[in-house]
């Protein structure tokens, strides 16, 4: 073969990295995480989030991380589970950082005469590194639980606002229904995404100027959220018809029970000792 006819030939293109979010699948596993009942991984969730709402300080931060990642440890939670998120979210995060330096806390340096705030790009690493460790910690619920378990955890959680005659079972159905339909939902929009991408494959878009290409952008949204709604309309009177010949939300009330073990007991003391230690050593 010539010279040429190698230097001609096309390269391959870069396999692109598609986006997937992974949060309420199931990672098969028997790990000590996995065992536990579910409603003690969410009283635990709920906890680290109570403590750091109080105190959002980097040492509270520090015990949420740490008890995250233990979680993830024992869970063995493997890197393949975690979502694969676009690149304009980290282009988006960037900016969010660069504008978070504009702001008026203190400290504030100057670099070639312009003001920019320590004590804000602080705050946002802060705030940022305490919604990273919350959204893993819903997340850890989702891969290390069946769905079908969260709803009886909600019901026999939520038993004693019946005292108050609240309607504890018609919020459980609405909670279990929502995490149901939310993995079919993101499905449905990677479908239409794929769609949209195999449509405009072939158009060419190196000539098109700026303003045109906003517009086209636009257009393809427009599309992409009015397909989504009635693709999710169509399924939610599915759903209706479903629930309806199996005897409507009274049946799904129903729920089977749930048992406690020793050790869920052990974690749920173990996760309100950790809480009111920590808020009484690095809060108070």
């Amino acid at each position: 073969m010539s010279g040429p006819d190698i230097i001609s030939r096309p390269r391959p293109a870069k396999s692109r990295r598609e986006t997937e979010l992974t949060f309420l699948r199931l990672v098969p596993g028997n790990s000590p995480i996995h065992r536990l009942w579910a409603g003690t991984k969410l009283l635990v969730a709920a906890e680290l989030a109570l403590m750091v709402s109080i105190s959002p300080t980097w040492a509270m931060v520090a015990v949420v991380a740490g008890v995250v990642a233990l979680e993830l440890l024992i869970g063995r939670i493997p890197l393949g589970a975690f979502p694969r998120l676009p690149n304009w979210f980290f282009i988006v995060f960037a900016i969010t950082a660069l504008l978070s330096m504009w702001s008026q806390t203190k400290p504030i340096t100057y670099v070639g005469g312009i003001a920019l705030s320590i004590g804000g790009l602080e705050e946002w690493a802060r705030f940022t590194a305490l919604a990273v460790a919350l959204v893993l910690s819903g997340a850890l619920i989702g891969w290390t639980t069946p769905l079908g378990e969260i709803a009886p955890a909600l019901a026999r959680l939520g038993r004693p606002l019946r005292w108050l005659r609240l309607p504890v079972d018609e919020w459980v159905i609405a909670i279990a229904l929502a995490i149901r339909c939310l993995p079919l939902l993101i499905e449905e929009i990677r479908v239409l995404n794929a769609a949209r991408r195999l449509r405009a494959h072939d158009r060419d878009r190196t000539r098109e100027r700026p303003r045109a290409m906003v517009r086209n952008a636009l257009i393809e949204t427009q599309d992409l959220l009015a397909t989504a709604i009635v693709v999710s309309i169509r399924r939610a009177r599915d759903l209706a018809d479903a629930i309806e010949s199996r005897g409507g939300l009274g049946a799904g009330a129903n729920l089977p029970p749930v048992r406690v073990g020793v050790v869920d007991v052990l974690v749920m003391l173990t996760g309100t000792a950790l809480c009111v230690v920590s808020l009484t050593v690095l809060h108070l």
